[in-house]
């Protein structure tokens, strides 16, 4: 392939793959509501058949949401190396056979959990960008054309990040009402920390004492904003996280039950979640509405409720 063919090939695949697919990917192939959906694939990007692809078994290249916008052009590279096997120095076959390895082994797992593609970031994107400032040169393309398009996959990547980060505010304010840090006009600062305003006043301010044990929905700012004791919980897989390993607060038990779980046994009377998080665990959402009292909900979608007593207050 000569120079000009090889030019014209890579700015169509970076169009097509770096512009035109992530476009289509956060307007109209994720979704911002769980629907029919199950609850813990939807958090995780995979519940349609199209997505189960995308963002798990070929996640490494197009799960755009957490992995960037130019992943995919590594197979180029890996491509150029299989039509040509026989005249390649051993090394490049022998990256290749890992990578591909790699690929094939993190695929299988579905794309369950996003961070095993993370494993191979460094050396994807340290592979695509020594790939394409290369081969430009070797196809003699002026050194203008590699610096643009290298520049070209930098300002995709953050333009891919904007749009990955406004699409969580997008499903937060499907599923609760937005908060002010997706509004118009805040700052950085503001979008990324999710972190309650004041947490300790919060909660002296709807009468949990500094020595309430509170369950804790997946949230790890609670560690980090307060000493208060907490038990961590996760709705999605209905785990409460003990001394003594992993126990089910839900499963086996009628909402009577699992209310005294907490109260009785746990001597734990509050609950600290989000409106998003509930609401991925229906069960959960019910044991919130059934056996517990709404506190507050502050700005920021934090809810906290309180485990009804045996007297019902």
């Amino acid at each position: 392939m000569d120079g000009r063919r090889f030019s014209c090939m890579m700015w169509a695949l970076l169009v097509a793959f770096g512009v035109a697919l992530p476009a289509a990917y956060y307007a109209w192939l994720m979704p911002l509501e769980v629907g029919d959906m199950d609850p813990h694939l939807f958090e995780r990007g995979i519940g349609s058949p199209l997505l189960a692809w995308l963002n798990g078994y070929l996640g490494v290249l197009f799960n755009y949401r957490y992995l960037g916008a130019t992943n995919w052009l590594v197979l180029v590279p890996i491509g150029m190396v299989l039509a040509t096997w026989r005249r390649r120095a051993p090394w490049q076959r022998g990256l290749v056979v890992f990578y591909t390895a790699a690929l094939a082994l993190i695929g299988a797992m579905g794309g369950f959990n996003y961070r095993y593609a993370l494993t191979l970031q460094p050396l994807t994107v340290a592979t695509t960008c020594v790939f394409v400032w290369r081969a430009f040169d070797r196809k003699g393309r002026s050194a203008r054309e590699r610096g643009a398009f290298v520049a070209a996959m930098a300002l995709l990547g953050v333009l891919n990040s904007a749009a990955s980060i406004h699409y969580h505010f997008r499903v937060a304010s499907v599923m609760a009402a937005p908060p002010p840090e997706a509004r118009p006009g805040a700052t950085l600062t503001e979008r990324l920390d999710a972190g309650p305003e004041d947490l300790e006043r919060w909660l002296n301010a709807h009468g949990v004492r500094p020595t309430d044990t509170v369950l804790v929905n997946n949230l790890p700012v609670w560690y980090y904003r307060t000493q208060r004791p907490g038990i961590y919980f996760w709705c999605g897989s209905d785990q409460l996280f003990l001394r003594d390993g992993t126990h089910a607060l839900l499963a086996g038990r009628s909402m009577h039950e699992a209310a005294s779980l907490l109260r009785d046994t746990l001597h734990c009377r509050y609950i600290f979640s989000t409106g998003e998080l509930s609401a991925l665990s229906p069960p959960f959402t019910r044991f919130l509405d059934e056996a517990c009292v709404p506190l507050a909900t502050d700005p920021k979608g934090h809810t906290l409720h309180r485990v009804k007593d045996t007297f019902g207050r």
